[in-house]
């Protein structure tokens, strides 16, 4: 079984989604079969290279929420990853352009290192709070998988892997993807939010099954916002 899922390291729903899919697979008797693909969205594509705002800042010009109403969202999604086993420092979050880390996934991944790479990059950015445009950082985070840094601002100084994280976006605006994370099981079934590790469990019996549904929904972020 095939999995495709488009995310954004700047989506705390993306990294909790990735989580619950992980405890799913714990729990599900063939995922020794099942292959995963992490697949490129950027939530904000006109981002900066370096921060500009805070979390609670974003929260309240996005939706026009209240200093408090923010610091409650940003609380509800704090405990929602503790609840996951992650530990998101969400208010602390530094959000700048997302490109250049989809790219040193799809190079790491290129390499044997695309799981690992894909959590290193989530974890930067919601517990170590690390800008993922700053190329000093990502050639850090490639170290810390394995991988040679210089060899990393390289890849990133050339035009390599800028067509691939293209490809994945205009991928996803063809079959329609509004939100992430996006899960595509086998090119069966697609299933939209961070759902519920017993509802994945489900899902994944069933398209193993090929009696899938169409779509389900759960908590997600798009370019307009978080659900």
């Amino acid at each position: 079984m095939k999995i495709q899922i488009w995310s954004d390291y700047a989506c705390p729903y993306c990294y909790i989604g990735k989580r619950h899919l992980e405890q799913a697979l714990e729990q599900f008797a063939h995922a020794d079969k099942v292959q995963i693909e992490f697949k490129a969205f950027e939530l904000y594509p006109h981002a900066g290279k370096t921060a500009v705002n805070t979390t609670q800042q974003r929260i309240e010009q996005k939706y026009a929420k209240s200093p408090q109403g923010a610091l409650e969202m940003i609380d509800h999604i704090e405990k929602m990853g503790k609840r996951a086993g992650l530990t998101m420092n969400y208010a602390d979050v530094k959000n700048t352009n997302t490109f250049d880390a989809h790219r040193l996934y799809q190079w790491a991944d290129s390499l044997g290192k695309g799981n690992q790479m894909n959590e290193r990059l989530m974890r930067a950015y919601f517990t170590d709070n690390m800008e993922l445009a700053n190329w000093d950082n990502l050639a850090k985070l490639a170290s810390d998988v394995g991988l040679n840094g210089d060899d990393a601002k390289a890849m990133l100084a050339s035009d390599d892997f800028i067509q691939a994280v293209k490809n994945d976006e205009n991928e996803a605006q063809m079959i329609g993807v509004q939100g992430v994370p996006f899960f595509v099981f086998d090119g069966k079934m697609t299933t939209s939010g961070a759902m519920p590790v017993g509802r994945l469990v489900a899902i994944l019996n069933q398209v193993y099954q090929e009696n899938p549904n169409d779509i389900s929904e759960g908590a997600s972020c798009g370019i307009d916002g978080c659900e």
